[in-house]
């Protein structure tokens, strides 16, 4: 067995047993500034390369997305720009896509360019992503307590066959407290949401019944990003208060670090037992070292 596979195999064995789900401390290493509102991060292992997305001032055509190396040197500030407030990031295959406003962008990588555009009917504020392992893409739109989905070719959610393809809305409720950050694992969506004051709950969203079920005991704060830690626990953050919590399923919560206010949708770097924080306020992005 080669080297990698090796790393891979024994990577895969440390996040299935939840090893990573004991890391409740972190030191901040590093700290990288120059862009603008950065809100989203999400890491390209085959680019070996980070993208970003900057929602600048919030006006028409200056949000952008940057590209990142692995150590954290600026590559292209705007790779791609010309968006209309970028937030969240998802990696398919050889695109990434957008959550820009009120549509849905698709990159591609190898071109540097956009190659599609999706308007999302009566969306308001569209925000997280996420994929589930089927190809169905969920995405949350916090401005109207909502989340839409765009269903793979293997969908089996009864959707109609002259609406695949296209982008539908799967919820729509107060019940989902104005979600924001979003992760689909196996059955279920799990859900960081943003609430009505600082009382945002951690939910989890049955994928087939569409039923609503509050993870954490009470409510923990303005939630935005949620990352797995194996299969029992999630990262999540409150962008009230820039803490990082570690939320298991059965509710149980553990503050991890606190940095500033305005930490958005974070990454979890597994294979480095790394955090990565969009840090909005401060136009910088934050690496952590968990321990």
């Amino acid at each position: 067995m080669k080297l990698n596979s090796i790393k891979i195999l024994l990577l895969s064995v440390f996040i299935s047993s939840g090893l990573y789900a004991q890391s409740t401390s972190a030191t901040l290493i590093k700290k990288v500034e120059g862009f603008s509102h950065p809100e989203s991060v999400v890491f390209n292992e085959a680019k070996n390369e980070y993208y970003i997305s900057n929602m600048a001032d919030n006006e028409a055509g200056d949000g952008f997305i940057s590209r990142v190396s692995a150590d954290g040197e600026i590559i292209d500030l705007k790779w791609i720009d010309g968006l209309k407030d970028p937030k969240g990031l998802l990696i398919k295959e050889d695109k990434v896509y957008v959550t820009n406003n009120t549509e849905l962008i698709e990159i591609s990588i190898e071109k540097s360019e956009i190659t599609k555009r999706i308007e999302v009917e009566d969306a308001k504020s569209l925000n997280d992503i996420t994929i589930d392992a089927v190809g169905n893409i969920f995405i949350s739109d916090s401005g109207k307590s909502a989340i839409y989905l765009m269903p793979g070719d293997s969908a089996n959610m009864m959707i109609p066959d002259n609406k695949k393809g296209e982008i539908i809305e799967y919820l729509n409720t107060t019940r989902l407290e104005y979600v924001n950050g979003l992760y689909a694992h196996k059955d279920h969506l799990y859900a960081a949401a943003w609430g009505e004051n600082s009382d945002g709950n951690f939910l989890k969203i049955d994928m087939d019944t569409r039923e609503i079920e509050k993870v954490s005991k009470e409510g923990i704060g303005n939630l935005d990003g949620v990352q797995p830690v194996g299969d029992d626990a999630f990262y999540i953050s409150d962008w009230a208060t820039g803490t990082i919590y570690l939320i298991k399923k059965d509710g149980e919560l553990k503050e991890v670090l606190t940095s500033e206010k305005s930490s958005g949708d974070i990454l979890f770097d597994a294979e480095k037992n790394q955090l990565v924080l969009p840090m909005n306020f401060q136009n910088s992005v934050w690496w952590y070292q968990l321990q």
